[in-house]
This record gives structure tokens, C-alpha cells and sequence, in this order.
């Protein structure tokens, strides 16, 4: 499954965590050794903040809102009942943006990339029984991607496991166990009555027998933590002797032993002092946090890693956005019904053109809420949902195939699936059995037929119909929007509902994609759809274009087409001049080796001796199995690189070949087989992205790439500036007027609206109007997917801002173009690469086609590219020419 753009920066995000994660524990680990061989002890130091303070330092936290200042919170150190550090972090995901999918490729990165192991156990929490019910079927399902996620971290060994199954330490050492707990399980309230934490006997594997008292204390002395039967009620009992240790054989105890990497998903609900607590008395090695709207109290706050904006998910075309909310001031709930089922009928019909010209199967359903749904509650005065259901059957001559139940005793759509062309389902009536892990794209309206409780449901629901189906924007205005109807509400209240929904899915910054529509004029109440104008003065102007990075194709008709990263350039490298040299520099790491000897189980015959040695970290013991290496496996964890399987093979062969050269066991390869992994992945990356940046700067010589405009009609070729802007504002937003309160000249476009830009933007923007060499400026990123300039890298890069500079001794004009970046990201990998692109593009950029755009300079630099930092912002305008 390709992810997203905005998932691999998460992805990146995480793997850069996780390197400086690892130095930073290994000079921890390497001053308490020091520390040993000066005859002292030392605590392990607190690496984990030592990390944060390191990825704070390189400027790559994220800002939340503290209030209303942006901060990057500082670390909240957590520690396991060992008292040692465990390494916590949390990705801030909108709902619908991918967060299980997330976990189960950060769990690869975890597992492979820093702890080099394939197996042991995943505590997976979530917080309810829906959401329960649906990651255990997404998990379970051998084809789903979740699934294959696993199966790739594992080398196909992955068993699932609930609260009440068995599982012995075999299965532990032997395969990824995942176990699903509900969080009111992990809350542990009462000690001695939840089933986790009884003294089950299932779990013998993993303990002493009972009556060895010396054992279990041998056992309890390494692992202090762990729960102890109480032995004051045996007495004197046979086998029972003053200051005798019995440790439960429970489900608790397991997980403290084996010391398992946590996924806590809505981690926001995990907050409690008790939950807290708990999940990390368990022992667990790493806890990574999944919540839409993470905790940032001081007590609670979660570490937040990654940052993701809704606006990344409109970008990427999940979300149907805008939220077209209609409120019937007269009517009752059977007009909104009413409403609700012509609106199907309307999308229904735009569904079956879209699918005549696409192919794509979309069928718009509405979720219909209702007040009851019990058998005995029908008269209760209260819209129950066989009312709804009578309605939309007998007076809306709706199917009764069309229509189904969904309660939280009568669930008639049980596991159809919604998306299949063979389902009829048009309309779901429900209370509340839909609130919460629920969702299903093909939901577009949401009739809340509730007068006392529309505000409420408004605000846990909101959420249920904002997937876009295939995650792909249909082009079609009706199906790329979504819609809610009311009756008798506050227009003001229920949307203000509507972006508690937003905010509580983790969509703040799109909380202005609420339209209120008036149903009987069809106008927007507080939010608007306003096209907006060129300026009179430039209204007459030619066609804008700017180019696009194009490479030469002579089947095409103009002889170019979009550059294709794929294609073009990683599918263009030498793949067989990568060679990965470390291995002759690598060296085995031998005491995984020797650990064999320290970490065995329960050594009976050694009793009489008084030696008793315990395996407490399974995946520490380090055997060859029969089969040896798996080596589809070891090629797997190099395609993220490598993209290419026979390319992997052959990497991966010479450097095996080249380890045995040197005498290298078989044992210690397998002992270390995942660092190399790692050491490979670090060290061909590096050539692969070098190997990239030359092939693309050799093409740009050639000419074979280019950044030019093309005398054509095909808008894939160039880029053309909107005659019009259409965009969603509302009644309160303000204007961008000059600092000294006058109104705005040079904008290309009559209005620019505050909320369009950030403090860097705006400087730049009040910087640029009041300039005496700007024709005019305008704010290009609209959105993500506006502009973008393809580089050597995956990702494309889109400016902020487009600047006519007016030549004041020649008269001619040049284009200046913009990215501004705030200070806290310069120097980064990200915007390093960007201020390379961009001096190769001003170098290179092509803008003397003759296609009815403005005459530009055709020497020295008529089109130039320039990064705008917050700190030295006005140097850099100067820079540019721009006084």
C-alpha cells in the first residue's frame, strides 16, 4: 500500500527519532559502564529526554498551541516499574488520516530499526468496543494492509491474541504476538478483580513452579514490580514456610517480564492517573501514542512527535470538505428527512454520471439520528427510528432493502460491506452505535432529527461523513462535499457544533470549511463561498503561466511531458553501481553471542548449587534456526531504499559473501543480521539520493530536464494562474489590509484574507505591496497542490508566493517566487534540499516561449526561485532585487 506524502513524513520524522534515540541510550549505557569500571554504580540517565532535547535543537518538534502561542512542549519523562526510562512518543493524526495504518509501519521501524528484532509482543489499547471490534478485523485479515504491515515487521510470523487466550514464551520468542486490550482492562481500578492481573496457571511457561520459593524470589529480586500471591491465609500449610515467595502466574505479570512495545490508540484517553500507571507498570520497552486531540495538560501531556494539520488530509484528497451545514427554521423533522433524502437522490445521480466517466462506484448514503431506538420507547413524544424508518419507507417511497438499523442491540449491518456495488444500503438510522470507530467513505449527509440534542450530535458525528471515497477528490463539486441537516437550531450554535466535531477529530485548522446553508434561498449563513476578482488594473492582462519541470519525450506531442519522479529519475539510476562497502568495516557485535549463556530459563540441575538463572528478555537469546537467514525477509526491509527486489538480492548477497570472507560466522550474522540492515538502509540511502541529485542536474544540462513553458494548450505542461479565486470564508474573517491600515495594492486579486496567511507571509506580503519595483504579488499556495516543482526527491516542493518584479530602467518584467520558512526549520535536510532546488531551477528556468504571457527579461534571470527565512526575511527580499 503506497502512503501518503504526509505519512512518510511522519514516517521520516519517526526514523530520525529513532537514530538519535539510539545514541543517545548508548552513551547512557556506555557512562554506567564507565561508572562500573571506577568502582561505582550509576542509574541509567534519562535518554529519552536527552533525545527530545537533541530533536528540539535541530528544530524538528512541532509547535502546538499553548493558549495562543505556538511552543514546542518540553519532554514528559515517563519510567516503568524498573524505574528505567521508556521511550514515549505520540503522532498527533486527524481522524480518517491513517492512524492504525501509522502504527503498524512506525511498529516495523520500532522493532527492526531500533530494538533489531522481529518478534516478541505488541500491547495493542484502544478505548472502546467498536473500535476493538474493527482493528481486530483489519489486523486479522491476512489481505489488508495492516495485516501485510505486520507480516513484513515479523518475516510472516504474526499471531493475534485477545485478553483470555493462552500463549506460551515459545510463542513469544517465535512469532510477533499482537494483543488487543480494551483501555478500561488496562485500568487497572481494583487489583485483586480484573482478570489481568488473577493468578490464571495458563501462563506456566513463563515462571517458576509455585512452590520454589527460591526461584520466584531470584525472579522477583530482577523484576521487583511483579504481583505476589498472598500465602498469610495458608498458614503453615505444606510447602508453606515463613518469608516464602509466590509470584502470580498472571496475564499482568507476563507482560511485565517480557516488557512489551505499547500502541495506545486515542491515546488522549489514556490520561488518567490510573491508566497511566498501569500501562506503565507493565515494564513496556516503547509507547507510542495515537490521538487526533492529544492531551497537553503539564501532568498528561504526550509527547507529540509529528503534527499532522486536516489540511494535509484535504490536500491528499481523504476528506470531503466544505461541511455544507442546512438548518430548516420551520419545519419539523419530517422536512428534514425530506431534505435529507432529496439531497441522496441528488448525489445518487452525480454518483451514476461520475461513474459512467470514471468507472469509480460511489453510492451516497445518509446517517440518519434519531432520539430512541429502544422496542418500548416508541411513544415516548421522541422521533424513534421506526418513526424514520416509516417515513422514508411509506412516504419517501424509499426501498426497505435500502434502509438499515444500527443500534446498539439491533445491528442490521452487522459485516456488510458498505463499499461492495452488491450492498443497497442508501440509509442508516442511529443514535449513538456510530459515534465512535465507525466509518465508512461512501457516508455524505448526516439528518439529525433531534430538536434538544442536534448540538451534541452534531459535535460527535461530524466525523462519520467526512471520508472521502478512495481518497481521491472526484472533480465533481456535490461528491467532494459533504452535508448535515437540522431543524429549528441556531444557526450560529450548530456550527460552532460542527467545528467542535472538527477540533475534536483533530481538524482545527479546518474549521472554516463550515458553510451554513439557508434552505429556502440557498444562501450561506456566517460562511461563504466568495469568487474573488482580479484587480481592475490587471483584469486586462494576458494569460500568467509559470513553468513546470518537465522531461523530454518525443512520442509526446509538444516533446515533453510532467517530469515523473518514478519514472524519471529513480527508474534512471545505476542501480548497479550501488555497493554497500561497510561490510568490510562492519563488526560483529559478539556479545549478543555470549548473552546466550546469561539468558536461559529456569536452571533446575544448578538448584544444589544455588545458582538459579532466569531468561527475562526473550528476545535477547540469539540462535541459528534451522533455515537460517530469511533472507526475503532481510530484502524486504531494504525496498523502502532499494526499490528494486533483485537489486536488494544482490546487495544484500555481496555483503553476506563479504562477511564470510572474513570469517564471520553464520551465528553472528544471524545474531546482528538487523543492524546490518540498518547499516545498509543508512548507507544506500545516502547513495541513492546523491546518485539522484547528480542524474537530475546532468538531465538539466543535457536539456533532457527542464523547467520551461512550452508553447501548448495542455495545462499538464504549464502552469496557468486562476482568472478567479473561489474560496470559503466567513462573515467575520478579516481582510489583509497594509500595516498603516490602507488597503492592499499590488495583490493580483481584489482580496486577501487574514486567515490565508501566516506571520512570515504576511511580513513578506506588506513587504511586497508597499515596493516600488512590484507590478503585483499573489499568494500561489492556495493549497498543497497548487504549484509544485518536482525535484530528485520524492516529495514536491510548492512556493508561497509569486512576485511580478516591474524593471524600472528597462521596463521589462521578472518573476520572483517564494517559500517562506520560519526559523526553527532552517538548516533541516528538507530545507537544505529545497534552497538547492531552487538555485538549480533559477539557473535553469525556460520562460521564452512565445504563449501570451506577460514579456519577461530574456537575460540574466527572468524567473529565479528564493527561500525567505523568518529571521533575515527583508535581507532576502533585498537580495532578490526587491526594495
Amino acid at each position: 500500500m503506497e502512503l501518503k506524502e504526509y505519512q512518510q513524513g511522519v514516517l521520516s520524522k519517526l526514523d530520525r527519532y529513532l537514530t538519535v534515540l539510539q545514541e543517545q541510550r548508548e552513551q547512557a549505557e556506555e557512562f554506567v559502564e564507565f561508572q562500573q569500571t571506577k568502582g561505582k554504580t550509576a542509574p541509567l540517565g534519562d535518554y529519552c529526554r536527552e533525545t527530545w532535547d537533541q530533536l528540539n535543537s535541530e528544530r524538528l518538534l512541532p509547535y502546538l498551541y499553548h493558549g495562543d502561542q505556538p511552543v514546542v512542549a518540553p519532554h514528559l519523562s515517563r519510567h516503568d516499574g524498573l524505574g528505567l526510562s521508556i521511550p514515549n512518543i505520540c503522532f498527533k493524526v486527524p481522524t480518517g488520516g491513517g492512524k492504525t495504518l501509522l502504527a503498524t509501519a512506525a511498529l516495523e521501524r520500532v522493532q527492526t530499526d531500533y530494538f533489531k528484532r522481529q518478534l516478541g509482543l505488541v500491547l495493542w489499547v484502544v478505548p472502546s468496543e467498536a473500535i476493538y471490534r474493527q482493528t481486530w478485523k483489519q489486523l486479522a485479515n491476512r489481505e489488508h494492509p495492516y495485516r501485510q504491515m505486520l507480516e513484513r515487521a515479523s518475516g510472516g510470523r504474526v499471531k493475534l491474541l485477545e485478553k483470555g487466550d493462552a500463549f506460551t514464551r515459545r510463542d513469544v520468542e517465535g512469532q510477533l504476538c499482537v494483543m488487543l486490550l480494551m483501555l478500561p482492562s488496562a485500568a487497572r481500578k481494583s487489583k485483586e478483580t480484573l482478570r489481568l492481573f488473577r493468578d490464571s496457571g495458563r501462563f506456566t511457561s513463563f515462571f517458576p513452579i509455585e512452590d520454589d520459593s527460591e526461584a520466584n524470589r531470584a525472579l522477583l529480586n530482577k523484576v521487583p514490580n511483579l504481583d505476589q500471591n498472598d500465602l498469610a491465609d495458608l498458614g503453615f500449610a505444606e510447602g508453606v514456610v515463613p518469608d516464602s515467595v509466590s509470584i502470580k502466574q498472571s496475564l499482568g505479570n507476563v507482560l511485565r517480564l517480557v516488557r512489551p512495545v505499547v500502541v495506545i490508540d486515542e491515546g488522549h484517553k489514556a490520561y488518567s492517573d490510573t491508566a497511566r500507571d498501569t500501562i506503565a507498570g507493565f515494564n513496556p520497552r516503547f509507547i507510542l501514542e495515537l490521538s487526533a486531540t492529544p492531551n497537553t495538560n503539564s501532568k498528561h501531556q504526550s509527547n507529540v512527535l509529528v503534527n499532522v494539520p486536516g489540511a494535509d488530509l484535504k490536500d491528499e484528497e481523504m476528506i470531503k470538505l466544505p461541511i455544507n451545514v442546512i438548518n430548516e427554521g420551520k419545519g419539523g423533522w419530517k422536512h428534514t428527512l425530506t431534505l435529507a433524502h432529496s439531497k441522496q437522490q441528488e448525489l445518487e445521480q452525480a454518483a451514476l454520471a461520475f461513474q459512467n466517466e470514471s468507472g469509480r462506484y460511489i453510492r451516497p448514503i445518509v446517517l440518519v439520528r434519531v432520539e430512541r431506538t429502544g422496542k418500548e420507547q416508541r411513544d415516548s413524544g421522541m422521533v424513534h427510528a421506526e418513526d424514520a424508518r416509516e417515513y422514508l419507507r411509506d412516504q419517501l417511497g424509499v426501498k426497505e432493502e435500502h434502509i438499515r438499523l444500527k443500534t446498539s442491540s439491533d445491528d442490521e449491518l452487522a459485516d456488510e460491506d458498505l463499499l461492495s456495488p452488491t450492498s443497497s444500503v442508501r440509509f442508516i438510522i442511529t443514535k449513538d452505535a456510530l459515534r465512535e470507530g465507525w466509518d465508512c467513505p461512501f457516508a455524505y449527509a448526516l439528518a439529525v432529527l433531534s430538536r434538544t440534542t442536534a448540538t451534541t450530535a452534531l459535535t460527535q458525528m461530524i466525523g462519520r461523513v467526512l471520508r472521502q471515497p478512495h481518497a481521491k477528490a472526484t472533480g465533481v463539486s456535490a461528491l467532494d462535499e459533504c452535508y448535515v441537516f437540522t431543524f429549528d437550531q441556531d444557526v450560529t450554535a450548530a456550527i460552532n457544533s460542527v467545528r467542535k466535531g472538527l477540533e475534536d477529530e483533530g481538524m482545527s485548522d479546518l474549521a472554516s470549511s463550515v458553510t451554513s446553508v439557508d434552505p429556502g434561498t440557498g444562501k450561506t449563513r456566517n460562511m461563504r463561498r466568495e469568487t474573488i476578482q482580479r484587480r481592475n488594473q490587471f483584469s486586462g492582462l494576458p494569460p500568467i503561466f509559470l513553468p513546470r519541470v518537465l522531461h523530454r519525450d518525443i512520442n509526446s506531442p509538444d516533446g515533453y511531458r510532467p517530469l515523473d519522479y518514478e519514472r524519471d529519475v529513480l527508474s534512471a539510476l545505476d542501480w548497479e553501481a550501488l555497493q554497500f562497502l561497510g561490510a568490510d568495516k562492519a563488526t560483529m557485535d559478539t556479545d549478543k553471542l555470549e548473552r546466550t549463556v546469561a539468558k536461559v530459563t529456569l536452571d533446575r540441575n544448578a538448584k544444589a548449587d544455588g545458582q538459579t538463572s532466569f531468561a527475562l528478555e526473550q528476545e535477547a537469546v540469539y540462535s541459528v534456526p534451522e533455515e537460517g537467514l530469511d533472507i526475503p525477509y532481510l530484502v524486504r526491509q531494504l525496498l523502502d531504499v532499494v526499490p528494486n527486489p533483485w537489486q536488494g538480492m544482490r546487495l544484500l548477497e555481496e555483503t553476506l559473501t563479504a562477511l564470510r570472507n572474513k570469517d564471520v560466522t553464520e551465528a553472528q550474522i544471524y545474531a546482528n543480521r538487523l543492524d546490518l540492515i540498518q547499516a545498509m538502509k543508512v548507507d544506500l540511502r545516502e547513495q541513492v539520493n546523491a546518485m539522484a541529485e547528480n542524474l537530475f542536474r546532468d538531465k538539466l544540462d543535457s536539456g533532457e530536464i527542464s523547467l520551461r513553458l512550452v508553447s501548448s494548450n495542455d495545462p499538464a505542461l504549464n502552469w496557468k494562474i486562476a482568472e478567479t479565486l473561489e474560496i470559503n470564508v466567513s462573515d467575520v474573517d478579516p481582510l489583509l489590509y497594509r500595516k498603516n491600515g490602507d488597503p492592499l495594492e499590488k495583490s493580483l486579486f481584489e482580496k486577501v484574507y487574514q486567515s490565508e496567511l501566516n506571520d512570515l507571509e504576511k511580513s513578506t506580503a506588506w513587504y511586497l505591496d508597499e515596493s516600488k519595483c512590484i507590478y503585483w504579488w499573489h499568494r500561489i499556495a492556495v493549497n498543497q497542490r497548487s504549484y509544485g516543482l518536482q525535484g530528485w526527491q520524492r516529495h514536491r516542493v510548492y512556493p508561497d508566493l509569486l512576485a511580478c518584479v516591474h524593471g524600472v530602467e528597462n521596463g521589462k518584467f521578472r518573476f520572483s517566487v517564494f517559500e517562506t520558512k520560519g526559523d526553527h526549520l532552517k538548516g533541516n535536510d528538507d530545507t537544505e534540499y529545497k534552497q538547492k532546488l531552487f538555485d538549480l531551477f533559477t539557473r535553469y528556468a525556460d520562460v521564452t516561449a512565445s504563449i501570451g504571457q506577460l514579456a519577461l527579461e530574456g537575460q540574466d534571470e527572468p524567473l529565479s526561485f528564493r527561500m525567505v527565512m523568518d529571521k533575515n526575511w527583508k535581507q532576502a527580499l533585498v537580495d532578490e532585487g526587491i526594495q
